[in-house]
């Protein structure tokens, strides 16, 4: 009987300590710290949010990128930059960065402005599509 509460009170211990049985456990994705009026880089899939609000942005995914930013390429147009971005204020907006001139947009969501001022690789080696994991871009919130 005596080994019974033992294995019984292990096995309770160890399920009440497992990670996945941890009522407050956080499976939300790391929330990047925006500090308002300060330019910040990004990468597609992170998130990012305003201190003591509910507000944060995902960026993301890479909808377009027909820049001519090639070397050596002649081109008829300039081409576009399309990134889509999910605003959640307590309620989830989907909106798209569509810079065309200069590689710039902005979007607007609530008290909030957010500027897309630059787009890397500002020139790519090829017209191939690139990995989504090598663009980041110059972000500010105002």
């Amino acid at each position: 009987m005596k080994n019974y509460i033992s294995l019984t009170v292990f096995l309770v211990s160890a399920i009440l300590s497992s990670p996945g049985c941890d009522p407050k456990a956080d499976n939300n994705l790391q929330c990047h710290e925006i500090t308002l009026g300060k330019t910040f880089t990004a990468r597609i899939g992170e998130v990012w949010c305003v201190p003591s609000t509910d507000w944060k942005i995902t960026f993301g995914p890479n909808i377009e990128d027909s820049r001519c930013n090639v070397p050596d390429i002649d081109c008829v147009w300039a081409g576009m930059f399309v990134m889509g971005a999910t605003i959640d204020n307590g309620e989830i907006l989907q909106q798209n960065f569509e810079a065309v001139h200069n590689w710039q947009d902005t979007l607007y969501s609530g008290p909030y402005a957010i500027y897309l001022n630059l787009v890397k690789p500002e020139i790519r080696p090829t017209t191939d599509p690139i990995d989504p994991s090598a663009y980041s871009f110059d972000i500010i919130v105002k």
